[in-house]
Order: structure tokens, then sequence, then C-alpha cells
């Protein structure tokens, strides 16, 4: 077997000298006499059958193009991923320089309540507590504010790239028709240039939203990768910024469809490339992080609530709610065949997820849907008084009157978390200490269970607070430090399919003909390669 793999990788090194030399020689033909290697292989030549000319140009021109093409799908991946790796690092910056809150500023508020209530007596929220509960709130609403910025940031980038798309489009379309048009055959060497200048375009507009060249029946067209043809020889489609009127941070792209005469959304048309980068950022990365600085922020603040509202204060009386938790918020689809009223709150907050939830209407049936992983939720669904309750993942959901078939609701629980989180107690507000609200069995039952929490696991009754955090900055550094690994591969790859572009050259039939002979013997080389890994990998499967 050795013996075998020997010859034949002695036999690929041979045929790769071969190959560089012939195509050498067609791609310098005024050198190539100065090409010269001494290879020994014993094989016989196919007899030329070559109609020449047209035939010889198709060959170099199928080539040519199948390597633009190659190196666009590249380059559309490295796009892709260097767009993501930027975003990434941003979103990994905020939430390592913010991760003091559920270290640093959580434990100072808990040890306060161990010291002062606990060990010292005190039996109000004095001003050390009342401190560490504010900078908390202010960190968290600072952590909103550079949130909303970078999405912000990331929509304002969306809407750049979409207008640079257009721009593109246009001049591929207007350098087409110049190049359908140009007077070959009175200038026959002059439209290598306009054909040039729209590869250039190509490949510009191919980085923001990935394309493909298809070529037919003397035809010309730009493809995205799902089929759909934005230009070709009589017509172009641009792109159009889709925004909403009830949610200042959304953004996607559609296009008019003229057979129909709607707007339709093409957001899953470009999956990778720049723009498609940035789309899925802000439709998942950017969402799950608000989601789950929203599910931690309701976690802590909600555990304090109802420790606090369940235990008694030195008089006997129960305790207050400490903290102002957002509800979720609604969002009706403009498609709705009817407009209800709706109201929604939170029932228990220890049963939250990090995801926002589509609920829709079929064959008159309530289904909840989790965006994160597009599970289906298992909800708790019934009617009194003409109204329809939902109930899922802590949150009772209220539509009043009859629905019609096919309306669609979006959830949001954490957009509003953050930024209107309140403070309701003030200095000197009594602590609900005691577990007992009997005056002569008072204890710091209660007190003690509220310090406790730092260490209970309340985010998805399995991870603390802390646990839950540096999990997902965690996840965030681990898919940037993947794609900051796998990039410079990718782009050696463009950089070595640049340049490769062959002509003809004066011997085109001779060249030709031990090109394609040469071929033959790398690729049944390769193949003997390839099956001596099959071999490899079965034996090392039987031992594994």
């Amino acid at each position: 077997m050795s013996s075998i793999l020997t010859s034949t990788i002695t036999g690929i090194n041979a045929i790769k000298i071969l190959i560089n030399n012939t195509a050498n020689k067609i791609i310098n033909p005024k050198y190539k006499d100065e090409i010269k290697q001494n290879i020994f292989i014993e094989d016989t030549v196919d007899e030329p059958n070559f109609n020449a000319g047209v035939r010889i140009k198709k060959v170099y021109d199928d080539y040519n193009d199948f390597i633009k093409e190659e190196k666009r799908k590249i380059s559309e991946r490295v796009q892709d991923e260097q767009t993501k790796i930027e975003e990434y690092l941003k979103l990994e910056d905020l939430f390592g320089e913010k991760s003091s809150i559920f270290t640093l500023l959580i434990n100072q508020l808990y040890s306060s309540i161990e010291n002062d209530v606990v060990n010292n007596n005190v039996n109000i929220f004095n001003e050390n507590i009342e401190k560490n509960l504010k900078t908390i709130i202010s960190e968290l609403k600072n952590f909103d504010e550079k949130l909303s910025f970078l999405e912000k940031d990331v929509k304002e980038s969306i809407t750049e790239k979409i207008k640079k798309a257009n721009i593109l489009i246009n001049q591929i379309y207007n350098t087409n028709i110049d190049i359908r048009f140009f007077p070959t055959a009175q200038l026959p060497n002059r439209v290598d240039s306009f054909i040039d200048k729209r590869d250039q375009l190509i490949d510009e507009l191919n980085d923001i939203i990935g394309v493909k060249v298809v070529k037919e029946n003397n035809s010309f067209k730009v493809c995205l990768n799902n089929g759909m043809c934005i230009i070709d020889d009589h017509n172009k489609q641009n792109l159009i910024a889709l925004t909403s009127s009830t949610d200042d941070k959304y953004i996607s792209v559609g296009y008019w469809d003229d057979n129909e005469k709607t707007l339709k959304k093409m957001e899953h048309m470009i999956p990778s490339s720049s723009l498609g980068a940035l789309l899925m950022f802000r439709r998942e990365d950017l969402q799950n992080a608000r989601n789950k600085i929203g599910q931690l922020t309701i976690n802590f603040a909600d555990s304090i609530n109802e420790c606090h509202t369940l235990g008694y204060d030195i008089l006997g009386n129960l305790g207050k709610q400490v903290f102002n938790i957002s509800n979720p918020e609604i969002i009706s689809s403009s498609t709705n065949q009817s407009y209800l009223p709706t109201s929604i709150k939170w029932v228990s907050t220890s049963d939250a997820q990090d995801t926002n939830y589509v609920v829709f209407l079929k064959n008159n049936h309530w289904t909840v849907t989790r965006l994160r992983d597009r599970s289906v939720v298992e909800s708790d669904i019934y009617q009194q008084d003409n109204n329809t309750y939902i109930t899922f993942d802590g949150i009772e959901f209220k539509i009043e009157g009859d629905n019609a078939e096919g309306n669609i609701y979006m959830i949001k629980p954490y957009s509003k978390t953050l930024n209107q989180l309140e403070l309701l107690i003030v200095k000197n507000d009594r602590f609900s200490i005691s577990s007992s609200n009997d005056l002569s069995q008072m204890n710091k039952n209660n007190a003690i269970k509220i310090h406790h929490l730092n260490q209970e696991k309340i985010v998805n009754k399995k991870e603390t607070l802390y646990e839950s955090y540096r999990k997902f900055l965690k996840s965030i550094s681990y898919k940037c430090n993947d794609l900051e690994e796998k990039v410079p591969f990718k782009r050696n790859m463009i950089e070595i399919l640049k340049n490769k572009k062959l002509s003809e050259s004066d011997n085109f039939h001779e060249n030709y003909q031990n090109l394609s002979y040469e071929q033959k013997c790398y690729l049944a080389n390769v193949k003997i390669l390839k099956m001596a890994e099959t071999i490899f990998n079965e034996i090392v499967d039987c031992y594994s």
C-alpha cells in the first residue's frame, strides 16, 4: 500500500509541474521556450480531436467563468464572516465592560444586606443599601443606552449597504447595455475593458449581497444565490429598505414585485455576504443579547420583589415591591383581519425565557413559537367572558373579543425592561426582615433568604445570574474566535484564485491537448489518494 501511495504522490507532483508548464505556456506564450523542467512519465497522448477556434475559446471562457464564480463564492463568505467578526467584537466589548453588574455590583448589594440587616440589626433600607440598588439600576440603564446605540449603528450600516448595492446594480445594468451594443466588428479589442469593468462591479455587488452570473443563449443575468434575477439584458431589480412605524430599531430589505404590484420582503434571499451578515446579526445576535440581559434583569429584580413581599417588617407589615418591572410589548401584524384590544403581563418571572415569540391563530387553534429556536411552546389557553387568555413561559397574553383566522402577534418580553426599571423604595423604608408577622417571634429569616439569592439558581432554574451572564459572553467570544480562525485561510484562497485567468496562446491546439491529458493524469492519481483515505478512515473506525 505504501508503495502505491508513494508512486501516486510522486505522480501527482510530476503532473502538477507539467500542468504548470502548460498553463504558463498558455498564459505567457512569448516565453514558452524559457520554461523547462525535466519530467519523465510513461503514457500515451490521445490523438487531437478539436474543431479549433470557437470551441477552444469556449473552453477558456468556461474555465475563466468558473474561476471567477469560485472566487466570488469565497469572497462572499469572507465578507460575511469578517462583518460578523466586527459586530461580535463590539458586542463582546459591551458585555465585557458591563460584566461588573452581575459580579461586583450585585455582590456589593447582597453584602450590604448581610452586614447591615442580618449582622447589625438594621431594619430599614439605609443609605448604603439604597445607594447599591441605585447604582445597579443606573448601570443597567447605561447598558440599555449602549446596546441601543449598537442597534442604531447596525441599522445605519444596513441602510448604507442597501444604497451601495443599488448604485452597483444600476452601474452593472448600464455597463451591460454598453457591452451589448458595442461595435465589436469595428473595434474588436476594445470591448474587453467594458467586460472587465462589469466583472469588477459584480465583484463589489457580490461582497454586499452575494450573486452569481448566469450566461445562456447569448443572454447575461446577475442573480441572487437563491436564483432570483436582479439584472438581465432588459431589466434590473433594486433593493428597498423596509422600516417600521412601531419599532424604530427594525430594518429589513425588500423589493417591488411588478407582476403582483406589491412590496415583498427578501431578507431570507440574502443569507450571507456583508449585508446578509448585518441582517442576521441584527435579527439574531443583537436580539438575543437584549433578551439575555432583559431576562437576567427580570430574574434579579423579581426574585427580590418576591422575597420582600412575602416577608414582614419590624411592625409586622407585609413588605412591598422593591422594583417596578415593565410588562412585555405586543406588536400586532399589519396583515391582521381584526384589531382587538390586547394586554399582557408577567405572572411568573422565574419561568422567563430569553426569546421573543410569535402568537398566531390557524384553523381556530392558537400556536406560540419561540423565535430563538423556532420551538413551539406548550401554552395554557382558555376562554372567559369572550376573552382569550394564553399563558406561556411566565407570560399571560389576553385578547378581547372574537379573533379572526390568521391573526398574528409578536411578543417582545424585554424591549422596555432596562429602560423602564425603577426603584420603588426610598431611604429609610422598612426592610421586611422576618418570615413571621408575630411581633413576639420576629426573626431575620427573610433577610437571610434575600441575602442568599445571589447563590440561588434563578435563571431557568439551573444557573445563577453570574453563571448565565458569563455563559452568554463566552458564546459570543467563541463565535468570534471561530470565525477569526477561518477567515485567513479563505483570504488565501482568494489570492490563489487571483490572476488565474487563461488566454489563448499561439499553439492553443497543442497546449490544450497537453493540458487535457495532464489533467486526466492528475485526476487519476487524486482518485487513488481519495480511495486510500477512505480505506485508512475505515481502518481507524474499526479500531476506535
